[in-house]
Formats: C-alpha cells, structure tokens, sequence
C-alpha cells in the first residue's frame, strides 16, 4: 500500500480559522465564494480560458496543477460540509456544544425522533431536526447559485458518512446540486467519516443492512461491516485513532478516485476539525450545514509491499 503525505497549500482560501474566531461561538458559516481568495492565477491568460468568473479561473489553474505535477502529485478540491442540526444538538443548546462532548444526557431519552427504530433511544444514531433539513436545503441553494454565478465546480465523487443526519444532509444538499447538472446522486457510504467515537449513542451507528435498505441512492463501500464495530467499543476513541482514520479516508479517496478531482464529504464538526489539522491547517469550529472548500496536495512517498 503507497504511503501518503497531505496538505493544503497556502495562499487560495481566506484564513478561516481567524474569521470563525470573529463570529459567535467561534463557528464559522458558509462564506461567500465558499472562502475562495479572489486572485490571480498563471492560467488566467490561457488561450483556452475564457470564463472569468472567480471559480472557473481557480479551476482552470488547478488543472494546470495536475497536469503540471510529477507523477506522484496530485490535488483535488474537497467541500467539507457538516451535518444540519441533528435532535443531539437539539438536545444540547442548539448545537452550542461539540458532538459528544461532554453530554450524559445523550444516554439518556430523548426528543422524539421519526426515524428512530430505538423508541427506548430516540437519540441513537441522531437525525436531523426540521431546522436540521431546512439548513441543508439552503445550503443546496447557496451551492446551485455559486454554480451558476462564481462557476463553482459540481463535485464528481460524493461521500457521506453512515450516520443519519449525514446521510439526510447529502440528500437534502447535494441531491438537487447533482439533479440540476444531470448527474447520477450516488454517494459513498464511508464508515471514517464518521465522528469520533466518544461513547455517546448519538454517534453510533445503524447495521450495514438497514442503511442499505433506507438509502438505495447509496453505495455501500466495500468491506463495510455489518456490525458497528466501533461503537461496540467499550472506550472513546482517542483523537490520535480519529486522526489515523480520518487520514485513511483522504487515502481511500486519491488512491481509489486518481481521475476524480472535484471531491464533497458530508461528515462531522470533530472530524472535519481532525481532517483540517491533519493537513496542516488551524482547526476551527463550524455552524451545522457548513461548507469549507479546500485544495488538497497528496503526494506518494513511497510505495510498501502488501502484507
């Protein structure tokens, strides 16, 4: 298996870590232009560019990135979208407070949850409130007008993680993007995207087989389990295994999409901040339904022998 290395190179996308820190609760919202720096780029006097629009002169100079890398270089733009409020957050303040962190509560019963089987247990495996879909809605809305308007890029590999509220948030924000330019909604269904196992049944899962069968749309990766294997564990995962398998995702994805280079995760607020430092970024904080774009350089160090 190839050895990766991964960043975010500097200088495309405004510092979202010190805008999030200017906003209430420190949590960043979609920005406008989804945080694209307007700027110039080498490829902007290409003969064959003509599109002037913010998106599409970044996209054109992408482009030149990968075609002009080595071999073993290659960059992709990821849109990293967290779930809408979710009944956890409901129960916690809003959404105030971190998935996980911190809530006895989530043991404990909650509010009622329509596409809870657990009636013991509305809260496993979270969905998302009305406010929930009504945030993922907008957002949809927010991408189709920057498609039309900045020229921003529709995403060709669309993942999710298994968890209920990530699965209505693709739905509900990434469906109609897909509809609108005639592609096929099929998103991944990845089980490192999920959020941290800290213990809390919001962030365990449902069995392979009722995911499969309440989202059709979906394609169940391979050697997904059928069990949730991680939410059986009886300790939290410690923010070094979220790191490991948030990294392991980011590889999956360029080793198995080399030909895919516009790329959307729907996942969680703790794994979207563990993705952002893993890439050497300053992790910060994001509002439910929020998009951050992102370049991402992957380079392969070396390439081991499989055991």
């Amino acid at each position: 298996m190839a050895s990766w290395a991964f960043s975010a190179p500097d200088g495309y996308f405004d510092d979202c870590a010190a805008l999030a820190a200017q906003l209430p609760e420190g949590r960043l919202t979609t920005r406008p232009l989804f945080a694209l720096t307007p700027r110039a780029y080498p490829s902007d006097d290409a003969a064959s560019h003509d599109d002037q629009r913010p998106w599409a002169r970044f996209t054109g100079h992408f482009e030149a990135l990968n075609r002009e890398s080595p071999e073993n270089v290659s960059y992709k733009i990821m849109f990293l979208t967290r779930h809408g409020q979710g009944y956890h957050n409901l129960k916690n303040n809003l959404g105030r407070d971190e998935e996980g962190e911190n809530h006895d509560a989530l043991l404990k019963n909650g509010d009622d949850d329509d596409d809870a089987d657990d009636a013991d247990d509305a809260l496993f495996d979270a969905s998302l409130t009305p406010l929930g879909v009504a945030q993922a809605t907008a957002l949809a809305d927010l991408w189709l007008a920057s498609v039309a308007a900045d020229g921003l890029p529709v995403p060709r590999r669309l993942y999710t993680s298994p968890l209920a509220r990530c699965l209505q948030t693709s739905l509900h924000q990434l469906k109609p993007v897909a509809d609108a330019h005639g592609l096929p909604y099929r998103p991944v269904v990845k089980e490192a995207l999920r959020e941290r196992w800290t213990t809390h049944r919001c962030n365990g899962r449902r069995p392979r087989a009722w995911i499969a069968a309440r989202w059709p749309a979906c394609v169940v990766e391979d050697g997904f389990p059928e069990a949730d294997l991680l939410g059986a564990r009886p300790r939290p995962e410690t923010e070094a295994e979220h790191r490991v398998r948030v990294l392991a995702a980011l590889r999956d994805v360029f080793e198995a999409d080399d030909d895919v280079v516009v790329v959307a995760w729907t996942f969680h607020s703790l794994a979207m901040r563990t993705l952002l430092g893993a890439l050497g970024m300053v992790p910060f904080k994001v509002q439910p339904a929020t998009t951050v774009a992102l370049l991402v350089r992957g380079e392969k160090t070396d390439q081991q022998a499989s055991s």
